[in-house]
């Protein structure tokens, strides 16, 4: 993997999350002013190619667009030798969407519902775009509360695939009483509505040296929609955690050592403008070499100071 921090998106499968759609201009902009370094794969999908970016972004395929059987096995060899796969999809899961990502997502153990999600108590403005608040604990679902989950399908989970070195669980819920949804039946050929209680929205897996993010959602990385879109809820909060996690990955002591900890943080305006003119005019070359100058002063003195407080107890 790249030691830099890099981002690739797939725009080989007739994606509707490309970086060109000025629909997810907020998420990209983002991601640049994270000091990420963006890009994308055209043309079909191999290891060598996945090999330059820490993480891949998969963003619902349409259109019948699908991964051929050597695209799935390059990825999945990919997130084993260390890669991070987000993978998107929407309302409708693939029948609506016409592609076939639960070729993908079942190696991981997750597979995506032909279905839309509705909450008839907890929602914003609309019964379609519900509002999840049940969580399991862990590092993307820190500091959230809420996160709006319009227009999306469910999640299945497969524990059977679970492995010393490969796990999954799910992170983030359906409400439990109000919540229900309607799926496709392959059998009937019909569109079925029914209660759900406590379903999967948000899965999240260990496999190999990798790890993946598994979300039915897409408005969520959109900047039109101010009641479901990135700054909806803590939405925005929540795809900052989910980068967090994907790129954090040391699979060494010696790799903990020297690898960096990327961590998504607010900046005070002021400083943030004072910092993008010192980097303008050349006295750091990035953001994240201003702030770990900063905090090296910091420790040095908190350091002398201390040892300086040890020598007057003496």
């Amino acid at each position: 993997m790249s030691t830099e921090f890099n981002i690739g998106f797939d725009n080989s499968h007739y994606n509707k999350l490309i970086i060109e759609d000025p629909g997810f201009s907020d998420f990209i902009e983002f991601l640049f002013n994270s000091d990420l370094k963006l890009g994308k794969i055209e043309a079909g999908i191999t290891y060598e190619k996945l090999s330059t970016y820490n993480i891949f972004v998969i963003g619902v395929p349409t259109s019948n667009y699908k991964l051929d059987s050597e695209e799935i096995e390059d990825l999945v060899k990919y997130v084993k030798d260390g890669g991070s796969l987000l993978i998107i999809n929407d309302k409708g899961g693939e029948y609506e969407n016409k592609n076939n990502l639960n070729e993908l997502t079942q190696h991981f153990g997750i597979l995506f519902n032909s279905d839309q999600l509705f909450d008839n108590e907890n929602y914003s403005e609309d019964i379609s775009r519900p509002i999840i608040k049940d969580f399991k604990k862990h590092f993307i679902t820190k500091d959230i509360t809420q996160f709006i989950h319009s227009g999306g399908c469910t999640l299945i989970i497969d524990k059977s695939v679970e492995t010393d070195e490969n796990d999954v669980r799910a992170i983030a819920f359906s409400s439990e009483g109000s919540a229900w949804h309607k799926y496709y039946d392959s059998d009937k050929r019909n569109w079925i509505e029914e209660p759900v209680s406590n379903a999967p929205i948000i899965a999240v897996a260990h496999y190999g040296l990798g790890k993946v993010v598994i979300i039915g959602n897409l408005s969520l990385f959109s900047g039109f929609h101010k009641l479901s879109g990135i700054y909806a809820a803590d939405n925005f909060k929540l795809i900052s955690n989910i980068i967090s996690w994907l790129l954090n990955k040391a699979h060494s002591k010696e790799a903990q050592l020297t690898q960096p900890i990327y961590t998504t943080i607010p900046i005070k305006q002021d400083l943030f403008y004072w910092i993008k003119e010192e980097l303008d005019e050349g006295r750091w070359k990035t953001i994240e070499e201003a702030i770990n100058f900063a905090l090296n002063v910091v420790k040095m003195r908190m350091t002398n100071h201390q040892g300086n407080e040890e020598l007057n107890k003496e």
